[in-house]
């Protein structure tokens, strides 16, 4: 008897194989399926290696399912992949070096005691 399984659902499925547009799944009962390098995470993914390797076995998302029974993934609702992204989503000094409008060693002299304790804060936290 074959698992039946419908839009919506969480499944876990085993990496098979990496291309540049994405991901080959497999779920434990051998149904195929496919994550696109646009279901990886809501941010830019300029490499599906970088995420996922053949053998990882992750928890996705179904979003569609062919006639054929293969499956559409997305990894965008997994919660290992949202905390991926809120750390991309934390600037690092030099970007805030850049948004100020003044620069020299005046201001960096007046800015690194303030960086330095938002990095300790940082550390301390994760």
């Amino acid at each position: 008897m074959t698992k039946q399984y419908r839009v919506g659902q969480f499944v876990k499925v085993k990496v098979t194989g990496i291309q540049p547009y994405g991901a080959f799944v497999k779920t434990h009962d051998d149904r195929e399926g496919l994550i696109h390098i646009s279901e990886i995470m809501n941010d830019y993914v300029h490499n599906v290696n970088q995420f996922l390797t053949k053998g990882q076995i992750v928890k996705a998302k179904i979003i569609g399912i062919e006639d054929n029974g293969k499956m559409s993934l997305t990894l965008k609702e997994n919660e290992y992949f949202k905390v991926r992204v809120d750390k991309k989503k934390r600037r690092s000094i030099l970007e805030k070096i850049k948004e100020t409008e003044r620069y020299g060693f005046q201001s960096l002299h007046e800015m690194m005691p303030i960086w330095i304790k938002e990095a300790k804060d940082r550390m301390n936290n994760e």
